[in-house]
């Protein structure tokens, strides 16, 4: 900044010294030739008239004594000091004084300018009017003091510019400090404003006016800029939010579409195949009671009893998926023991290689549903996560907590009872998740899963009012959260996951 500074005073300096050096020569030469003329015509007017005067002395003269009285006059004119030389020259003879102090004058002219000629004598010449004929008197006035005089004044005219251009040049140095610095300092300030930092102030303090309102213009310039820009910031963050919850919304309506879209023809399916599978059921189950229980064909009737009970088994898990199914009448419960519960039948049939951690995160946790529906909500999404880290091993963990207005767009704002089930397993990918919630999508191995467990864990949790999300980095693991809302506990104790079932 100093070297800013100092570059913008040697400017301003150097258009001084310009200024001065073309108006200082000009103005002495202007200011000497009337200093010159004023003191020539008071040298000059005042010696007109005395030698007119003299001439006069000289015209009255008596003619017989003319000689001794010229002679007399011309000595009296020298004696006064102002007369250096005087003559009279009637054509045939020239009478002098005896006291002139300049030797001849007879060849010079008259000067008709003053301190012509350079001999520092002004000469003039007057008629004599006389009756026998007629003489010039020439008389040669000092010019030497007058010339004095002028030279004195041109020097305190030279020291009078001197003085001024000292002046100028110390307020032209005080000038650009108190230029300089503000108006750098504002340039610095407009760098960092336009250099990004809207929050740098355009202050700086000056006693000159102009700056100081010139300062108070640029500052609010910037705050209008400033306010401007962070208007169409704040704007353009809400639009790009609202254009965020915009594509969420038609997302969550395409696949909620989609799912619907799935369920009803799921849901048409399961209930023809039901109605298939109730005459094997009960024909089977009839012709069983009537056949010896040791007989082959006893066996194979068991056989087909058992495989009625895990299709009808499927057909209840498609409608749980639809949504078509008669649900249990709701009822508000704890959630943790329910959790825990789940927790208790996996950890019999999880590797050993896979750690399972809880955290309750409370003592209530009230929600309103059917606790065998979470259970079944519980066993699915940690069932998918431990076969996820089945070969490699590795830490299953389930934590519930409540949850005030979730930043999920797709819930609406409340209190909420959050279910997170984590897995650091192989993780998925995006593309994956895309379809992860949709009935009969599994990237398992034929045999090894149906792919309608997570589709009836979005059925229950969308029947119960809540919403499920799953994130997943590849590599590192999922993680399932499933939002339920809050349900005030009832007056008495809270029904402590009664009905669960496997």
């Amino acid at each position: 900044m100093e070297r800013l500074i100092n570059s913008l005073r040697a400017r301003l300096m150097s258009v001084v010294l310009v200024i001065n050096a073309a108006l200082v020569p000009l103005l002495y030469l202007g200011v000497s030739a009337i200093v010159e003329e004023g003191y020539a015509e008071q040298f000059v007017n005042p010696v007109r008239s005395y030698s007119r005067l003299v001439a006069d002395e000289l015209e009255s003269a008596d003619e017989a004594d003319f000689e001794r009285r010229a002679g007399a006059l011309l000595d009296s004119v020298v004696l006064t000091g102002q007369v250096v030389f005087a003559q009279i020259d009637d054509g045939q003879r020239k009478l002098r004084s005896s006291l002139s102090t300049v030797p001849s004058a007879a060849a010079r002219h008259d000067d008709f300018s003053f301190g012509s000629q350079a001999d520092q004598v002004y000469y003039i010449s007057h008629p004599v009017k006389r009756a026998s004929r007629p003489v010039v008197l020439r008389l040669g006035f000092d010019e030497s003091l007058t010339l004095e005089r002028i030279a004195a004044a041109k020097r305190r005219v030279l020291a009078a510019l001197l003085a001024f251009t000292s002046a100028s040049i110390a307020v032209a140095i005080w000038l650009s400090a108190v230029i300089a610095r503000p108006m750098v300092r504002l340039q610095e300030a407009a760098k960092r404003v336009a250099g990004g930092d809207f929050h740098a102030q355009l202050q700086m303090r000056s006693s000159i006016r102009e700056v100081q309102e010139l300062n108070h213009h640029l500052e609010r310039m910037r705050q209008e800029l400033v306010g401007t820009n962070d208007r169409l910031e704040s704007e353009m963050r809400e639009r790009g939010v609202s254009e965020q919850k915009r594509l969420d919304l038609e997302r969550r309506l395409l696949h909620r579409e989609r799912i619907a879209t799935i369920g009803t023809l799921a849901g048409g399916v399961a209930h023809e195949f039901n109605n298939i599978m109730t005459p094997i059921l009960l024909y089977s189950q009839v012709a069983l009671a009537d056949t010896p229980a040791d007989s082959a064909l006893a066996k194979d009737l068991t056989r087909i009893v058992v495989a009625a009970h895990r299709a009808r088994n499927l057909v209840t898990r498609i409608l749980t998926f639809s949504r078509e199914m008669d649900l249990p009448p709701a009822t508000v419960f704890s959630l943790r023991p329910t959790v825990e519960e789940a927790l208790t039948l996996l950890r019999a049939i999880v590797p050993a290689n896979i750690e399972i951690a809880f955290h309750p995160g409370g003592e209530g946790l009230p929600v309103l549903g059917d606790p065998s529906l979470i259970h079944q909500v519980v066993i699915n999404l940690c069932t998918n996560g431990y076969q996820a880290m089945r070969r490699s091993g590795g830490r299953l963990a389930v934590s519930l907590c409540v949850v005030e207005n979730p930043a999920e767009s797709q819930i609406d704002p409340g209190r909420y009872t959050m279910l997170e089930v984590s897995d650091t397993g192989h993780g998925v990918d995006a593309a994956v998740i895309a379809h992860i919630f949709e009935p009969f999508f599994t990237t398992r191995d034929v045999g090894d899963g149906t792919g309608l467990g997570l589709s009836v864990v979005h059925g229950i949790v969308t029947s119960m009012g809540g919403l499920i999300t799953v994130e997943s980095v590849v590599g590192r693991g999922t993680a399932f959260r499933v939002y339920l809302p809050a349900a005030a506990p009832p007056a008495g104790a809270l029904e402590e996951g009664a009905g669960a079932t496997n």
